[in-house]
């Protein structure tokens, strides 16, 4: 079993810490304390590419892609939604600006979550979301990620044949997952233990009483 590099708790932590901030700067706030904590297991930088999956319609920018684990900034400026998917791994979807509705088909009023709220979606399961104008959020997985790509990559192959932002996608996590790839190798041919993140800069920080974890 793999050994995971991040824990939901510290990821929603690391976001509420920045809530405040304007959203212009507020990806950028996020990332440094992200690769503040996590080191280079942190990308900054990436390019914001189109993805389309489920039918939400959003962008994203990837921080980190290996086969069990991935972490993105995601979302959109004037609304979108759809169907969540049933994935071979479990998602957190962290509220980083503006309101996620997610719902279940025996479900007659939406759970709405806003700025630091964090919505759980266990392996298998399903929901409808809806991100609303100016939703913007961070999305942790881990389990099978390969297993996820023909519902990540199915609308763009087969509805808007935007084959541009899925080049980009492709070669984004291929080289995000090459890298992972080196570090690991780096540590080996060292002899080096695998460091631990720096929580300490974080955990001190106080959650926040109302940013609940939604299971949904």
């Amino acid at each position: 079993m793999p050994q995971y590099i991040f824990e939901p708790d510290d990821l929603q932590r690391i976001v509420q810490m920045h809530v405040d901030t304007p959203l212009e700067q507020r990806f950028n706030r996020i990332t440094e304390t992200l690769h503040d904590v996590y080191g280079a297991h942190i990308h900054p930088g990436q390019d914001w590419i189109w993805s389309n999956a489920g039918g939400i319609m959003c962008s994203m920018q990837v921080l980190h892609v290996t086969p069990w684990e991935y972490l993105l900034f995601c979302g959109t400026a004037v609304g979108s939604e759809g169907h969540s998917g049933r994935h071979r791994a479990e998602l957190w979807d962290i509220v980083v600006h503006g309101e996620l509705q997610t719902f279940k088909p025996d479900q007659h009023r939406p759970a709405t979550l806003i700025a630091g709220d964090c919505s759980y979606l266990p392996h298998g399961a399903t929901n409808g979301s809806a991100l609303g104008p100016e939703c913007w959020l961070m999305e942790y997985a881990r389990g099978n990620v390969p297993s996820m790509f023909p519902f990540a990559l199915g609308d763009t192959v087969f509805s808007t044949q935007d084959l541009t932002d899925l080049r980009r996608m492709v070669a984004c996590s291929t080289k995000l997952m090459l890298s992972e790839a080196r570090l690991a190798v780096k540590r080996t041919l060292a002899r080096e233990t695998k460091s631990a993140p720096r929580l300490e800069l974080i955990r001190a920080a106080e959650p926040r009483e109302s940013s609940p974890r939604i299971r949904v």
